[in-house]
């Protein structure tokens, strides 16, 4: 018999997190799963530690070894090779709660859905909580996080519409998510938290997010435009897609601008808010934005949309950012 699920885990000099990680997968209280452990290219001593617990579990985990290609290869890999009726990735650093797969494949069983999306936990190292978040049953509730993982995909499903993951240093995963949010009909959002991403100050996610002209931004805002273009999906929840895309570019200037000289940033905001204008000429009217709108988004959140949203019409966003990013940077680090 089939699994009835692949975990996926991608694995690079996860030495520190790895036993954490695969245990808690292996004691989960589904036992109808896959794991797919690939290597890609550690340098530290991942491939041991996973050769010692595959030694134990013979009969779930499943090793592959591969050079170095980065995280979206990985994963693509790990979709052609996957054998269950659905899909979940986890990252190596991470961990779930025991009953998390359990969780997922009973709602995904119960509608027959394509992809079932939950919430998550931000843990530090030690295992403290330091938030959850927790997603609204909305259509924008699809969009507050696009992460891998956190959520159950059919396999069926992602390889009959060839959705993979954008080979870049940012955004892969919106890439892949919003296709696979886009192209069905048949999505469930879930009341349950059991994914806990930790966070590691190490991890490429974080050393990413440092400086502006070293993310593919701009490759990962074509490719995702282009592929939403071939697949004739530029209209459907188009205004949530722009919305998105509008925060999208104020999170890059948060996270990778606060080295930016005030030129710099001015700029870049006109190039990035130049490319969404010229494919979402409206976006500035988006009938989302406001207070009473966007049903699910926390209150404090729909302030803040709404307020830059006026400063960004009044040519007054990028002083804003600008000065936001200084204050980060000074509580931040």
């Amino acid at each position: 018999m089939n699994p009835k699920v692949s975990i996926i885990v991608p694995i690079y000099n996860a030495e520190k997190y790895l036993n954490r990680c695969v245990t808690s997968i292996l004691e989960q209280t589904y036992k109808n799963i896959e794991l797919i452990l690939i290597n890609d290219g550690s340098t530290d001593s991942s491939e041991k530690i996973i050769l010692q617990m595959q030694e134990e579990n013979k009969d779930i985990i499943k090793y592959y070894k591969q050079e170095n290609k980065g995280v979206s290869e990985t994963r693509n890999y790990g979709i052609t090779i996957a054998t269950g009726e659905y899909i979940m990735f986890i990252d190596n650093d991470d961990y779930i709660d025991n009953d998390y797969v359990e969780q997922y494949v009973n709602v995904a069983e119960s509608g027959k859905y394509d992809l079932v999306i939950g919430g998550h936990r931000r843990t530090s190292e030690k295992k403290e909580i330091l938030s959850k978040t927790r997603l609204p049953d909305t259509i924008w509730g699809k969009y507050i996080t696009l992460t891998p993982w956190a959520r159950i995909y059919r396999r069926e499903y992602i390889v009959e519409n060839d959705i993979k993951f954008l080979t870049c240093n940012i955004g892969e995963d919106i890439y892949f998510n919003m296709q696979a949010l886009i192209i069905s009909n048949n999505i469930k959002i879930i009341d349950y938290i059991g994914y806990n991403w930790v966070f590691n100050t190490k991890s490429v996610s974080n050393t990413i997010q440092k400086n502006f002209y070293d993310v593919d931004k701009y490759r990962m805002l074509d490719e995702t435009y282009k592929v939403l273009q071939q697949k004739n999906l530029l209209l459907k929840e188009r205004e949530y897609v722009e919305l998105f895309l509008f925060l999208f570019i104020i999170w890059l200037f948060i996270y990778t601008g606060k080295s930016l000289s005030y030129r710099q940033m001015k700029l870049e905001y006109n190039k990035l808010f130049g490319w969404l204008e010229e494919r979402y000429p409206n976006y500035k009217k988006n009938k989302l934005v406001g207070l009473t709108k966007l049903e699910g988004e926390k209150l404090f959140n729909r302030i803040k949309l709404t307020i830059f949203m006026f400063l960004h019409k009044c040519k007054l966003g990028v002083v804003a950012l600008f000065i936001y990013t200084r204050i980060w940077e000074k509580f931040n680090g």
